[in-house]
């Protein structure tokens, strides 16, 4: 048994799960984080690897031990050039159909590394069997050492490297990881190390000469890549945005939100003579905080990310009066005893919607935190008819199950460039300017816990979305 065979074994697998984490992490930015792409990232890893096990069971048979050394270093040069693929490649490719970019660019950044460290199994289980004599024990030490390396990169990723480092500088150093190991296990020749340091090279080179726009504020996390910028052209604004997708955008003059979506909020929320209860699930840069402050409430604002916080102090002058909570809204929902005149679910990142929090249970337990006249606004996207509306019905069915009185909002007509905003009450409601009339399809199934449905009637709509902010965005580009 070839021990150092084993050490290279397990950084192959790191390297797996590394680069399966950090590809889905850059997609996010052009592709958001839905269904979609997480099919896609598992389809490519999968079809990647599959093909590679193929190629190397082919190269095994071959006899030549030098094949392994050749796939690992042509493999670390890879990786080390995914964030510059991805930099230069994706925003052309993101110019075809939604799918298509989708599947084309999940190649580009995933299948060619994964590919090469799939065809490294089989030729490290070929010589280890060339020592050992026992294929299945071989095999089976392998892919068990290899797997041990998955999950310490699964956990190492998620909790360590991708917050502190970012991803970029995660990869580099899981292929650094890897080069260790192939110069552990083996005794390199000199021009692949040559080749190795000029691709170092080419990838600082690309890094350092990136020019450098007026970022205040960026970090990188399994949550998703925030950064708070300046734009002096566009009504002298800062912005907060996940993933290159804007959250909250202020006029750094009046401090008031460019959004359209809370100017709405603005008018269809009354200023309270006394002190009212106001509880905010998605608290963003505090816009809608320091709104409803400016109404009358108490605001409470749960946010599941710090970094989004510390961006509400620092750079949207987030209220001081406000109580933030940094912790999942369900989870406070589930341990909450104060009772709320008005609770806003603002829980959109990008595109998607965390399900857990628009289920039959949690929206139970919001209706028993209300006061009797108290209400509750969500914030939703612009589909309310045709094959997009599904998500939406779900959500209206489940509420109406529950014996809200709903009604929904919005000031535009174009479903495709609008936000709705939803408004229960136990109490009956009277007639709102901008109410929308709607017609429920109730073939559409409620969203609880135990049959979350709504990720899967939104996937088309959250599609659509993601496909027409990319067009505007990069058009303005």
């Amino acid at each position: 048994m070839n021990k150092r065979l084993l050490f290279l074994s397990f950084f192959e697998g790191a390297a797996v799960m590394a680069i399966e984490l950090c590809g889905a992490k850059l997609l996010m930015p052009f592709y958001g984080g839905s269904l979609y792409v997480w099919a896609t990232v598992m389809g490519i890893t999968l079809s990647a690897l599959a093909s590679g096990y193929f190629f190397g069971g082919y190269l095994s048979s071959k006899q030549n031990k030098n094949n392994l050394q050749y796939i690992i270093s042509i493999a670390v040069c890879i990786i080390f050039l995914i964030p510059v693929l991805n930099s230069f490649a994706l925003p052309y490719i993101t110019y075809l159909h939604f799918k298509t970019g989708l599947i084309c660019s999940s190649f580009v950044v995933l299948f060619p590394s994964l590919f090469l460290l799939g065809a490294s199994s089989p030729l490290i289980i070929d010589l280890q069997n060339s020592l050992i004599k026992n294929a299945g024990r071989a095999g089976g030490y392998i892919y068990a050492i290899s797997t041990l390396g998955g999950i310490f990169a699964t956990f190492s990723c998620g909790f360590y490297f991708i917050p502190f480092l970012g991803i970029n500088y995660t990869l580099m150093l899981f292929a650094s990881f890897l080069l260790l190991g192939l110069l552990f296990s083996f005794k390199i020749k000199f021009p692949f190390v040559i080749l190795f340091l000029s691709f170092v090279g080419v990838y600082f080179s690309y890094s350092f000469s990136k020019p450098k726009s007026e970022v205040l504020f960026e970090s990188e996390s399994l949550m998703g890549y925030l950064k708070v910028t300046k734009n002096k052209s566009h009504f002298n604004s800062i912005n907060l945005s996940i993933n290159n997708i804007i959250q909250t955008e202020m006029n750094t003059k009046s401090g008031k939100s460019l959004s359209e979506y809370i100017k709405n909020l603005d008018s269809l929320i009354q200023n309270q003579i006394a002190k009212k209860n106001a509880l905010i699930i998605g608290l963003g840069g505090g816009l809608t905080a320091n709104l409803f402050c400016a109404k009358n409430y108490n605001v409470d604002g749960v946010e599941f990310d710090d970094r989004i916080i510390y961006c509400a102090k620092k750079y949207f002058n987030l209220n001081p009066n406000v109580k933030t909570y940094c912790c999942d809204g369900r989870n406070y929902l589930n341990n909450c005893k104060k009772k709320y005149d008005l609770v806003l679910l603002d829980v959109f990142k990008a595109e998607e919607q965390p399900w857990h929090i628009i289920t039959l249970e949690s929206l139970t337990k919001i209706k028993s935190l209300l006061n009797i006249y108290g209400k509750l606004y969500i914030n939703w996207h612009g589909y309310l008819t045709g094959e997009n509306s599904n998500g939406t019905m779900s959500l209206l069915n489940t509420l109406i199950n529950l014996g809200y009185n709903v009604k929904v909002y919005s000031n535009s007509n174009d479903q495709n460039f609008r936000n709705l905003i939803l408004i229960a009450s136990i109490q009956p409601q009277s007639k709102i300017e901008g109410e929308i009339d709607y017609i429920l399809n109730n073939q559409v199934n409620v969203n609880s816990d135990n049959m979350p449905c709504i990720d899967i009637y939104n996937a088309k709509a959250n599609k659509t979305w993601r496909t027409n902010y990319l067009r505007f965005y990069q058009n303005k580009k």
